[in-house]
């Protein structure tokens, strides 16, 4: 038994891509309110940047290489932006507003 991929197209069906397979749609902006999904996601993600962040400076102590060691904290830093990111997309307001 042939399993048939469900983005693919049957015999009769013209070379048309499937709506919304494969496209993203962006957002202009974000939503006024955040779901509850959203926001365990985004509460995740924060946590997993928060965890490479650590481990990324913990490896650049380690480390006794210059270029090593600047690469890593490179590394570190990228996190800490995108950390930040997401933190401001949950308070645009900033803190205590």
């Amino acid at each position: 038994m042939q399993m048939q991929n469900p983005n693919t197209q049957t015999q009769g069906q013209q070379n048309q891509p499937m709506p919304g397979v494969g496209q993203q749609n962006r957002m202009s902006e974000p939503p006024k309110m955040v779901s509850t999904k959203d926001l365990a996601y985004i509460k995740d993600a924060l946590s997993w940047e928060l965890d490479v962040i650590k481990k990324f400076n913990h490896f650049a102590r380690e480390t006794q290489d210059a270029k090593t060691k600047s690469l890593i904290q490179k590394g570190a830093q990228m996190h800490q932006k995108q950390y930040e990111m997401l933190l401001k997309h949950l308070n645009p307001a900033g803190p205590g507003q």
